[in-house]
């Protein structure tokens, strides 16, 4: 610290500061009221903006005794855990209440240690009932992992997914894996796992302890699908005696399907077969419709031939036709083959109108009422996705007399699905230009279904990009220069948000930037996101409002387009992008609902290139929520709500809060893979935690009902951290569904 003596005059301000490290983990400084050397001042300790410890000034500094000033009781000191010294960035010290900031900030890049999992060979965790995930530092030279429960050995295990571990020069992608122990082991007694390489080493968490008890929910691998269905078939519902037309496309596995048609509950159904034309799902819709006319059908099954259905199904679509008034439509899951013949279930959402474009998910198989299905080929639709997506041709139509029927209805045929993409293609494009769209479709790679790029001729609208931030000028710096080209050509502005940074660097290149590259807007007080965000859009110039995260980089100059095509469609309020991180693992696939009674990110199982179950890491989709590290939305709509809830969401999930106030609008929230960026999202420290279990219970207070049945995510999947990676046991409602807007609950401030 330097001496305060004659060498250094005290500056003329009222308080005279240093602040300093002393050590590894130790810091101290002091501070002089000049205007009352009696007065002993409180010190507010922050890391990265949150504040840590309040503390009082009352040590003695033989420094200031020396000097004479007052008794030399004006110092302080105090120690960081190494937890918070290896995920912080700076540490300051202010006066509390006041705000004045002490010496100068310190920026803590080389407090942590150089590679903290370097010496790690993988580690382990419990996720509740019985199943465990875990990774490993180097699966080709471990092979395969040893499962042991009570020292006995269980089965083994290979690492198939990804996880991300680590942060800054320490993060990596690492080979993750799953264990689903059997169910003899849901005994509610206690025991232990242990996961060992096959060198011998074991992984860190090891040994787990566990409890698991039977009938408790719990998560089963997609490998036990075959077991799952037999242990919960569907329920058929209610029953109504009609008749019911089963039009299927296609010669080849004719006779297979017939044969399952001839196991039905319901007994009134007939069944002819349409050769296919250009294409696979195409026909001739004059044959079809002269059948239909006649028929004297209540309802019209659509399906590719050689599908292989359930005894229940035609059941279970008549009655789902009959429990909800005014539906048009009805689609439900289905199965596909492995090629060693396993099955495996695509579970699907509630009506998903990006995803029916971009993927045709729900047109393999579905009903039709018989004046729907006529009306719609005497206009000449003459494919399965043409017939299926006329339904929303009429730009204020929703979608919401579409249901979706959770769990399976059938086991698809093997079919070509890439061939299958220009008949999406031609019937996606076809329904836009009826809503007064202009589009055009790119045929796109995909892993299960027929795929195409949808990217909408939409008239350009003006847009602010809000970047929050406090100190980490590197961070920033990297944001801004990287999200620049996109903004060349277009109507955007770029506002930077400064909340109290206070190193020398980063004021800096604030002053640099003012009024060049970007605005700059000072917001004082403690670190609220929300708060940051919500003072920047009150100002904003641009119709359309990005939020982008300090952390964020750009990786090419057309995510900014992307996102502004999505947001155009009037009913669409909210645009997430997918986020990698830098080693590759995905970071933000969309937001699911329900996971530990919260939301949680999907696919951060996955790396960059994956298609995603059910291919939605490739194709745009709904979701019920987008993370705000990159989220476009209009200006209107987010004034409208009230923008962020700084009070009860000032850290986490104010995007979740928002895009569910967005739905209850009846907005669309769109995620798309086709704007990819960088997101090294830091990890959660000490102080962030606490916050986030105090906002944790205010999403379960203010949207509880909404958490338990995210509309977007099936009832077939379990809800453990990671969605999308199991099934779970048992399902929750399994009734027909569609995808209305949810409804949050009013709680007063306070509560």
């Amino acid at each position: 610290m330097p001496d305060p003596g004659e060498s250094n005059p005290a500056p003329p301000q009222r308080f005279w500061t240093e602040f300093a490290r002393s050590g590894e983990r130790h810091f101290l400084g002091f501070v002089v009221d000049r205007g009352d050397l009696e007065r002993r001042c409180t010190i507010e300790i922050l890391v990265d903006g949150y504040p840590l410890k309040v503390l009082r000034a009352q040590d003695y500094v033989q420094q200031l005794a020396a000097a004479r000033v007052g008794d030399g009781c004006y110092g302080f000191s105090f120690s960081l855990d190494q937890n918070v010294l290896a995920v912080g960035a700076v540490v300051e010290a202010r006066l509390a209440n006041i705000g004045t900031i002490v010496g100068q900030p310190i920026v803590l890049e080389c407090a942590s240690p150089p590679s903290r999992y370097s010496s790690v060979v993988g580690a382990v965790s419990w996720l509740g009932s019985l199943r465990f995930s875990g990774w490993v530092s180097n699966l080709e030279e471990v092979g395969e992992l040893n499962v042991f429960v009570d020292g006995v050995l269980i089965m083994r295990a290979r690492a198939s997914g990804w996880s991300h571990v680590g942060d800054g020069q320490d993060a990596r992608a690492v080979r993750a894996f799953d264990v689903h122990l059997p169910e003899r082991f849901a005994d509610g007694n206690a025991h232990q796992l242990e996961v060992v390489n096959l060198l011998g080493e074991t992984l860190a968490g090891s040994p787990v302890a566990f409890l698991a008890v039977p009938g408790v929910p719990r998560s089963l691998p997609f490998s036990q699908y075959q077991e799952w269905r037999e242990r919960f078939p569907a329920n058929p519902g209610p029953i109504e005696a009609c008749r019911i037309a089963v039009v299927m496309i296609g010669l080849e596995g004719m006779n297979d399907s017939e044969a399952t048609l001839h196991e039905q509950s319901h007994p009134d159904w007939i069944a002819p077969f349409f050769p296919t034309a250009a294409g696979l799902a195409t026909f001739e819709p004059g044959p079809v419709l002269s059948f239909l006319e006649g028929a004297d059908c209540a309802y019209v099954v659509f399906a590719l031939a050689g599908t292989l259905f359930l005894p229940a199904t035609l059941e279970r679509i008549v009655g789902a036709f009959a429990a909800i008034e005014g539906a048009r439509a009805v689609y439900g899951d289905f199965d596909i083959r492995g090629d060693d013949g396993s099955v495996w279930p695509m579970a699907l959402p509630a009506f998903d109108y990006e995803r029916m474009l971009e993927l045709g998910y729900c047109a393999h198989l579905f009903a039709l009422r018989s004046a729907d299905a006529i009306r719609s080929l005497s206009r000449g639709a003459s494919s399965l996705y043409r017939l299926f997506n006329s339904l929303l041709d009429d730009r204020n139509s929703s979608g919401h007399d579409i249901i979706h029927l959770p769990g399976s209805l059938a086991t698809l045929p093997s079919f070509d699905a890439a061939a299958a993409s220009a008949a999406l293609a031609a019937a996606s494009l076809a329904c836009l230009a009826h809503r007064g769209i202009e589009a055009t479709a790119t045929p796109n790679a995909a892993g299960v279904f027929p795929a195409v790029r949808i990217s909408r001729n939409l008239e350009s609208r003006s847009a602010t990009i809000i970047v929050p931030t406090r100190n980490r000028r590197d961070l920033l710096e990297d944001c801004i220069e990287s999200i620049r080209p996109a903004c060349e050509g277009e109507r955007v502005e770029i506002v930077v948000v400064d909340n109290d940074s206070s190193d020398a660097a980063t004021l800096a290149y604030l002053e640099q930037i003012d009024n060049r590259i970007a605005k700059v807007l000072r917001a004082s007080g403690p670190f609220n996101p929300a708060r940051l965000v919500n003072s920047a859009a009150r100002v904003a110039n641009g119709d359309l409002l990005c939020l982008v995260d300090p952390h964020v980089k750009a990786l090419d100059d057309r995510w900014l387009q992307e996102m502004m095509g999505r947001i155009g469609e009037p009913d669409v309020g909210a645009v997430g992008a997918l986020l990698v991180r830098a080693s590759g693992v995905v970071q933000h696939g969309g937001i699911v609902l329900g996971p530990g009674f919260a939301a949680a990110h999907a696919f951060s199982d996955r790396v960059d290139g994956d298609f995603g179950y059910a291919d939605l890491l490739v194709a745009a989709h709904e979701c019920s929520a987008v993370t705000a590290a990159c989220l476009m939305t209009r200006r209107s709509d987010y004034l409208e709500v009230g923008g962020m809830d700084e009070v009860r969401f000032p850290i986490d999930f104010h995007d979740v809060d928002y895009c569910l106030k967005l739905r209850a609008l009846g907005r669309r929230i769109v995620f798309t893979p086709h704007a990819k960026l960088i997101h090294d999202e830091p990890a959660r420290s000490q102080i962030q935690a606490r916050l986030f279990e105090r906002e944790v219970q205010n999403l379960r207070t203010r949207w509880g009902s909404v958490l338990a049945a995210d509309p977007f995510y099936s009832p077939m999947l379990s809800l453990d951290p990671c969605p999308f990676s199991a099934l779970s046991w048992p399902p929750r409602t399994m009734e027909p569904r569609d995808s209305r807007s949810p409804s949050p609950l009013g709680v007063p401030h306070g509560f």
